[in-house]
């Protein structure tokens, strides 16, 4: 039920301010790379805001433009939609009701 205890190596001091030394080169090489790798995602995470910012520019110079174009392309669409559907219509019109014509 007892443990066995590991015989502790002795060191000397030298010895343990090399360790503490090799442990704190480690610590900064591994802080350096968690450095850049912020800086770097902090970069990345910047491009959706000059995106919307560049966005926002944009509709503010060309916004009377492309809703000229919009609406432009809308109306011809409508048009042809309805004189397309017009005939259509009536050519079912008369399939249900023949002769329907009105004196």
């Amino acid at each position: 039920m007892f443990r066995k205890q590991k015989e502790e190596k002795r060191l000397t001091v030298e010895d343990k301010l090399d360790i503490i030394i090799e442990h704190l080169h480690r610590l900064d090489a591994r802080d350096r790379l968690r450095t850049w790798g912020g800086f770097f995602r902090g970069l990345i995470g910047l491009i959706p805001i000059v995106v919307l910012l560049l966005s926002i520019w944009y509709m503010y110079e060309h916004g009377d433009e492309l809703l000229q174009k919009i609406t432009q392309q809308a109306a011809k669409e409508a048009a042809a939609m309805t004189s397309d559907n017009t005939g259509e219509l009536m050519k079912k019109i008369e399939l249900i009701f023949p002769g329907g014509e009105q004196q």
